[in-house]
């Protein structure tokens, strides 16, 4: 089950990758997370009252239908992503998983700098699972993978590199996810909130499986896309905002709820997962490059 809980979080993770434009979080073996952030509330009138005057805290302006169709806004998003070079990137993930009646839950946020060419990272996760906190620092670059946790830095095996590497510049290519999202654009609908472009779907059933496993494409095993291929994906919910000026995204939410019996017998498994992923991105071309402290690398073992 491990290996499929690891599937089903890549593949939620993938999907939020797209919506958010470029959203390439990694994690070797660490907990899987990514992300987005809720859209903003909806401003309320308040009655005035006759005796008295208040002043009230001034709220974000309610959300109105736009003139833009979702194509559009993607069409403007991919051409964007060829100028974001770098961002930084806030990822909080909520999960909970039953299997055969037991419930795990876990949370986990990540914020992340991320550089595109070449591509590279800086990551700093806190992950809440079973009763068990986790701190993990992570350096990704094109030479080394240096990973802190209990406060010792360890340097990758090059084969874990090269995996996670693989990872991130297949994620990097967003024209085919782009494209995806285009298949399903009758199903976005389109607001304005402030100074973003809010993008709203709801998808279910192999709607949403069919794209989780092109997304994924070459990301994952035979195995994986065969768990996957088992799954009933009961709903989808995605929210992803992109800024009005720059087209760069800005915020991403993803909500999933999804279930698989399997086996027979007393081999029989049923497991109920559901996952939000909520994020909020900034920092657009302010990060210049990823560079690993000289003391992290002496320390590494």
């Amino acid at each position: 089950m491990k290996k499929l809980w690891m599937t089903l979080c890549s593949a939620a993770l993938v999907v939020s990758i797209t919506a958010c434009g470029n959203n390439n979080e990694t994690a070797t073996e660490t907990p899987a997370a990514t992300g987005t952030t809720a859209p903003a509330e909806t401003a309320t009138e308040t009655p005035a009252t006759e005796a008295t005057e208040t002043t009230t805290p001034e709220e974000p302006a309610a959300a109105e239908a736009s003139s833009m169709s979702a194509e559009e806004l993607l069409n403007k998003a991919e051409a964007a992503t060829k100028d974001l070079k770098s961002y930084n990137m806030v990822a909080d993930v909520d999960q909970s998983m039953t299997l055969n009646g037991e419930e795990n839950t876990s949370k986990t946020t990540m914020n992340t700098d991320i550089v595109l060419d070449p591509i590279s990272a800086y990551q700093e996760i806190k992950a809440q699972a079973s009763g068990t906190d986790t701190d993990i620092k992570q350096y990704i670059t094109a030479d080394a993978i240096y990973m802190e946790v209990g406060g010792q830095w360890t340097k990758l095996p090059e084969e874990q590199r090269s995996q996670v590497m693989s990872t991130l510049e297949s994620a990097s290519n967003l024209e085919n996810s782009f494209d995806q999202f285009k298949s399903v654009a009758k199903e976005i609908t389109v607001t304005e909130e402030g100074d973003d472009y809010v993008l709203n779907a709801s998808l279910s059933g192999d709607q949403i499986k069919s794209m989780a496993a092109e997304m994924l494409g070459s990301t994952t095993d035979e195995q994986s896309a065969a768990a996957l291929d088992q799954m009933n994906i009961e709903e989808m919910k995605l929210t992803y905002a992109i800024n009005k000026e720059t087209s760069f995204p800005t915020k991403s939410l993803v909500d999933m709820t999804m279930s698989m019996e399997s086996g027979e017998g007393e081999q029989k498994t049923s497991m109920e997962m559901h996952m939000i992923m909520d994020s909020t991105i900034s920092k657009h071309n302010e990060i210049k490059d990823i560079e690993v402290p000289k003391d992290v690398v002496d320390s590494a073992k």
